[in-house]
């Protein structure tokens, strides 16, 4: 049981992903406001997110999961602190300035992706684990 939970938790990576993308690929013929709205809208949600994340980690009990909470609150600051510039950043309007500050959210955004690529990774190796240690768990009982 736990392992077809684990599977399906699993696979709402995927969906998200998929859903992301294809919300990132309509984007691309959106107004300038209308991707003001997107971002705001989409920042709102992740803010809830991160905020359920604080609060998962927040009730961590093992060692493992304090770890995962240090890692949740380093995140957590960093994500903070490029908001916090990319907000500063979008009161400027100075071309050249705003031309850097696209640079500068754009890089944000590739290390936002390889974040999740490797807690992908790092979720796919805690999932098969737990499998497995559940697996072990019942034959050794017998």
């Amino acid at each position: 049981m736990a392992d077809a939970e684990l599977s399906e938790r699993f696979d709402k990576i995927s969906e998200k992903a998929t859903a992301a993308a294809d919300r990132l690929e309509s984007a691309r013929l959106r107004t300038r406001d209308q991707l003001k709205a997107d971002v705001d809208k989409v920042r709102s949600q992740a803010d809830a997110a991160t905020d359920k994340l604080k609060e998962k980690a927040d009730t961590a009990r093992d060692n493992a999961s304090s770890q995962w909470q240090e890692i949740r609150t380093k995140w957590h600051a960093h994500v903070a602190e490029m908001r916090g510039r990319m907000d500063k950043a979008v009161d400027k309007i100075n071309a050249d300035t705003a031309n850097a500050d696209a640079e500068m959210a754009e890089g944000y955004a590739y290390d936002a992706i390889d974040f999740a690529l490797d807690a992908i990774e790092e979720a796919e190796y805690a999932t098969l684990d737990a499998m497995y240690a559940r697996a072990n768990a019942i034959a050794l009982r017998t």
